[in-house]
């Protein structure tokens, strides 16, 4: 979700201290994929990328909470918002700097959750994830949730994905055909919170965002409490196969967590609370805003005689040993020896030769190099000359961030 989408949410759960019934409470049925022809590609979706005769700009790239792809060649390309006809031509149209007359398909793979779904939250019965396959009117969706509780003052807030605007319907006008409010429409990605009245007793109700599975607001029962490790549970945050809980879930930076209580913010590190460190598993207040951040990533390349050619995103400091176990390994003819990593040092495309060799067989640190956003390792076959290497390299430059 984008950081919009997150920030406003927060805003309005401190605002209104409104909330949903426990997550999960809602449907979550799989929703049929959208008309591909008008369907706008959202963050989340994983976009099958094609271009002819070039195995080395072809994968699956997934759209970032940004709403870019990381692409070969051309680094970060804005794609939410674009249909597949529309990108495949910016595509076409940047990569004939590098290839003559570019041949580009782009499929959906996967539809991620914001490319599909609407989020119904705050004072509606049945709050959750809701999905859509089109643009969908906002009596449609509260219909879907339930409709408004007994607390809701009339009106909701929706927050438009595309936008991050806000926009505040007045609910009552929804039921007069003679008075539409084309602002009502929802698109997918959007999020819908029915207010609370002010006169209405206030929830004692907590609110989990960010890299977990499943985001939302929880109940903190009458007569009881909820501390951080419960917090996170719900949330989906759980270990499987006995995992820890940072290799399953790579993406979440869990020592970096945050307790947003009004004006003050408590940091907690979820990685030594589930090591034992109980200093860390605070009480929840109602109102809290517990979020678990997105891992810094860097985006990285391997090319040439490796199993499994192509981009990887992989956590900030990896190492050329985490590329390399990433990708399944070397080839059965890679010349270890003479490998190179490329890199854009001062703006200018640099060639740092590496020995694989000597790292693997003989554990040589030197030759772990920590891997930077862009970097591209080039693997030679044997009996193959440096010629694609020094192809490549004038190109490193458009790699990097």
């Amino acid at each position: 979700m984008r950081l919009s989408i997150w920030l406003g949410l927060i805003l309005l759960t401190v605002g209104f201290l409104a909330a949903a019934e426990e997550a999960g409470s809602g449907p979550s049925p799989s929703p049929p994929p959208p008309a591909v022809g008008s369907y706008r590609i959202a963050a989340g979706d994983i976009l099958s990328i094609t271009v002819w005769g070039e195995d080395e700009l072809s994968g699956d790239f997934q759209v970032n909470g940004a709403g870019t792809i990381s692409f070969p060649l051309l680094g970060d390309v804005a794609s939410a918002g674009f249909t597949c006809a529309e990108l495949e031509q910016n595509l076409r149209d940047r990569l004939s700097a590098f290839l003559r007359r570019p041949q580009v398909m782009i499929t959906i793979r996967k539809y991620g959750e914001m490319g599909t779904s609407v989020f119904l939250l705050g004072e509606v019965k049945n709050p959750g994830v809701y999905p859509i396959t089109s643009a969908a009117g906002l009596m449609q969706a509260l219909a879907a949730a339930g409709g408004p509780t007994d607390r809701a003052d009339g009106t909701a807030t929706i927050v438009k994905y595309r936008t991050g605007e806000f926009i505040t319907v007045p609910l009552n006008r929804l039921h007069n055909p003679q008075e539409p409010d084309g602002r009502a429409q929802l698109e997918p990605g959007d999020v819908v919170m029915v207010n609370t009245r002010a006169d209405a007793d206030r929830p004692r109700r907590y609110l989990v965002l960010g890299e977990v599975p499943d985001p939302g607001m929880f109940d903190i029962p009458l007569g009881q409490e909820v501390r951080v490790l419960e917090a996170i549970q719900k949330a989906g945050l759980v270990t499987k196969d006995g995992l820890p809980l940072e290799i399953e879930f790579p993406r979440s930076d869990l020592r970096h967590a945050l307790i947003t209580r009004g004006d003050v913010m408590v940091p907690i590190d979820l990685v030594a609370l589930l090591r034992g460190d109980t200093s860390q598993n605070i009480l929840l207040q109602p109102g809290d805003v517990l979020t678990v951040p997105r891992r810094a990533l860097v985006t990285v390349y391997a090319m040439g005689d490796v199993a499994r050619p192509g981009r990887q995103m992989l956590p900030e400091k990896s190492t050329l040993l985490d590329l390399l176990n990433a990708v399944g390994g070397v080839g059965g003819s890679a010349r270890l020896g003479d490998a190179t990593l490329l890199r854009v040092v001062d703006g200018k495309p640099t060639s740092l030769p590496v020995n694989i060799d000597r790292l693997l067989r003989k554990g040589d640190a030197g030759q772990n190099l920590v891997l930077q956003d862009g970097d591209v390792l080039f693997v030679p076959a044997k009996g193959e000359r440096g010629r694609q290497l020094w192809a490549l390299l004038p190109l490193i430059q458009y790699l990097a961030p």
